[in-house]
């Protein structure tokens, strides 16, 4: 797989072809899921990734989080969003969040923890 590291937001942007919903696929499957497993293994079910920089092409695991798909509806809304008060990992988003192009807020900690 293909990406680009966005150094301001921390998204790695994949490339290739898009899916009706704008996700990246990579033969068949989407970037994010096979980011996914490759780190965490399958998706329990039950869940789906949530992106939290809202990037479809984003294929950056530690921008990722299993959720529920009625969590992942509540959080599509900014107001809902912007009351979040930690990331995954616990940092507090108060002061750590940046706000990202598509809508979404990713914590400056983790993109830090992350970058190669």
């Amino acid at each position: 797989m293909t990406y680009e590291v966005d150094l301001i937001f921390g998204c790695h942007i994949a490339h290739g072809r898009r899916d009706k919903d704008g996700y990246v696929l990579i033969g068949q499957r989407r970037a994010h899921l096979l980011a996914w497993e490759a780190v965490h293994g399958p998706v329990p079910d039950g869940l789906v990734l949530d992106h939290w920089c809202s990037r479809r092409a984003c294929c950056a695991v530690h921008h990722l989080e299993a959720v529920t798909q009625s969590v992942n509806l509540y959080r599509r809304a900014w107001r809902n969003r912007a009351r979040l008060a930690h990331c995954p990992k616990g940092h507090p988003m108060n002061v750590n969040a940046v706000v990202v192009p598509g809508g979404g807020r990713v914590c400056r900690t983790c993109n830090r923890e992350a970058a190669p």
